[in-house]
């Protein structure tokens, strides 16, 4: 008998060290869920003899050795969630469709702060009013807690302090009061559902979903259910005579800037008009009745229009005469939009991905260069102009086919001037796209040609030299910008250092831009242009590639894809507002290859 309890002692010692053994701090918060949650037995692979990052753990997934997402959906379990909140490493967790009940209105979430972007809680018994803790999840993009039975009010807050949310999902609740005005501040919200709920109030005029985001809630009124009545939404005397004058003083404002624009225009119109004149008289009394070219002193240039091969020829009398409208004013002077009869049949001449010159008239005093006019615009407008509801994204087969037409284009012109010339000044402004989404380089080499010496550095460059190499440098913050939708100089951080220094620390999925959150399977693509980006972006001018070899590269990311046979670069025609819940892969966290789980 003594024999026989030495060996059951020494068994369970044996069970207790191999239990000890994993120091993983996963591992007890896993286990402690496990045993008040899964009454059903389906939690079975949860093994306390494995490591929980062995990969036999059902619906547990790792990142580095540590629990970075968690995904148990209709698995019947039942019980609280406090356990899990002592998961320090999640970005993901989802247990829709389950029987987890309680209030989490008190419960801890601190360990979740730095890293949660994803958590659907939908269609399970959890109860009592918002939960408080939610709000300083500060990375969060998707919160689901539809189908529960949470009560009291919206957190007015709730915009301000979840400012990246993406997916608001609260319908089916037992929800009361206003919908915040702070949830119409959301600038990157585009799945919003609060339908079914005891809702009051107008709706945000600043949100702009359709009316199964809010049925349901027979008290909510307002575009897009049903309009408000009047005596709802009493205003008093006061207001009414300051929204009164406030309106008068933004339609005298706008009578100001028009007549502004107007006597600017007219201005121009009249000083080129005068200094024509002026002109035609100088040449008429130096010239008499049109002697010959050798009357003409030495050094002077001729004014006249200087047309390029295949493009139908003027006169300056009709430039004058043509309606002006000012485009822009940059460093080396100003663009104006010319209309006329003879222009419409202009520009039948063109060079691959870059804006053609098409006329230029030249005098001592002034260059004259006449250009072809591009309807849609340029790349800063596209990805920068209206961000908010109601904006158009461009989306990822649009921007791969701008950035891979402004790099042949680029490359076209560094070929041709065997690299004597460089843009000098290559932005997102300087890039057109036309109705196709072909990019065309515009004002290539003026800063060189025509700036004094003082301008003809590059402001993007550290180096600042006057090569190609500035201009390669110039392109990688353009990428950036496409891949980003952030601007360039804007914001805290410079916009090169801060991509630097969040693909550093291994979230390179916050580097992209939330409009490209909807092109579903291109991710891949997406890492690979930011490679490129990165690479001309070196401050080593020496290791730049050339702009061909970029050029090169941006093809064969558009070559992989033909030979994986992944079909066009347009994003997936799936939408996730039409699904009755978000699933996991709507979000930029299941990106992979060096970056969070």
């Amino acid at each position: 008998m003594t024999h026989l309890s030495f060996f059951f002692l020494f068994f369970f010692s044996g069970f207790i060290s191999s239990s000890s053994s994993n120091n993983s701090v996963d591992f007890n918060p896993l286990q402690s869920f496990r045993s008040s949650s899964d009454p059903a037995g389906l939690l079975s692979s949860w093994d306390p003899e494995t490591d929980p990052c062995s990969g036999s753990w059902v619906g547990v997934y790792c990142h580095n050795g540590q629990v970075t997402k968690l995904v148990l959906e209709e698995l019947r379990l039942n019980g609280t969630i406090e356990a899990l909140a002592r998961l320090p490493h999640l970005t993901v967790l989802s247990l829709k469709n389950n029987h987890l009940c309680g209030s989490l209105h008190l419960l801890s979430l601190s360990l979740w702060q730095p890293h949660l972007k994803l958590l659907f809680l939908s269609n399970n018994k959890f109860s009592g009013p918002f939960p408080e803790s939610i709000l300083h999840l500060r990375h969060l993009h998707r919160l689901d807690l539809a189908g529960n039975q949470f009560s009291g009010v919206i957190p007015a807050s709730i915009g301000i302090l979840l400012p990246h949310l993406l997916t608001l999902r609260l319908e089916k609740n037992l929800f009361t009061g206003e919908i915040p005005g702070s949830v119409g501040k959301i600038q990157s919200l585009v799945d919003l559902n609060v339908s079914y709920n005891h809702l009051v109030g107008e709706i945000p005029k600043n949100l702009s979903f359709s009316s199964s985001s809010f049925i349901g809630n027979l008290a909510l009124c307002g575009n897009p259910v049903e309009d408000c009545p009047k005596q709802a939404m009493p205003t008093s005397y006061s207001d009414k005579k300051k929204k009164k004058k406030k309106k008068k003083k933004k339609h005298w404002i706008l009578i100001l800037f028009l007549i502004i624009i107007i006597l600017s225009i007219s201005a121009v119109l009249l000083a080129a008009f005068l200094i024509f004149m002026q002109r035609r008289c100088r040449t008429r009394e130096g010239k008499g009745d049109r002697g010959s070219e050798d009357e003409n002193p030495k050094g002077t240039k001729e004014e006249r229009l200087v047309f390029f091969e295949g493009c139908e020829e003027f006169v300056m009398e009709d430039l004058m005469r043509g309606s002006a409208e000012m485009l822009g004013r940059g460093v080396v002077g100003s663009t104006y939009r010319v209309v006329m009869e003879l222009l419409k049949e202009i520009g039948r001449w063109r060079l691959p991905n870059v804006v053609s010159l098409l006329a230029y008239y030249s005098s001592e005093d002034e260059l004259l260069l006449v250009f072809q006019y591009v309807h849609r615009g340029s790349l800063y407008n596209l990805l920068h102009g209206n961000r908010g509801p109601g904006r158009i994204p461009l989306d990822w087969s649009a921007r791969f086919k701008i950035a891979l037409g402004a790099a042949k284009g680029l490359t076209f012109l560094h070929e041709t001037s065997k690299s004597k010339l460089s843009h000098q000044h290559l932005t997102s402004s300087n890039i057109l796209v036309d109705e196709d989404n072909n990019a065309l380089i515009s004002d290539f080499a003026l800063h060189q040609l025509l700036a004094p010496p003082t301008l003809t550095s590059s402001s993007q460059d550290p180096i600042r030299k006057n090569t190609s190499k500035c201009d390669i440098y110039s392109f990688g913050v353009v990428l950036l910008e496409i891949l980003t939708g952030k601007v360039e100089g804007e914001g805290e951080m410079d916009l090169v250092k801060w991509v630097q220094m969040v693909v550093r620390e291994e979230w390179t999925a916050e580097v992209f831009d939330i409009e490209l959150l909807r092109c579903r399977g291109m991710e891949d693509e997406m890492v690979a242009l930011l490679q490129i980006a990165l690479l001309c972006l070196t401050p080593d001018t020496k290791c730049r590639p050339k702009m061909s070899v970029v050029h090169k590269m941006i093809e064969d990311i558009k070559d992989r894809r033909l030979r994986r046979g992944r079909g066009s670069f347009s994003p997936s025609g799936n939408d996730s507002s039409n699904q009755s819940s978000p699933g996991i892969s709507d979000d930029n966290a299941t990106f992979t290859s060096g970056r969070s789980s």
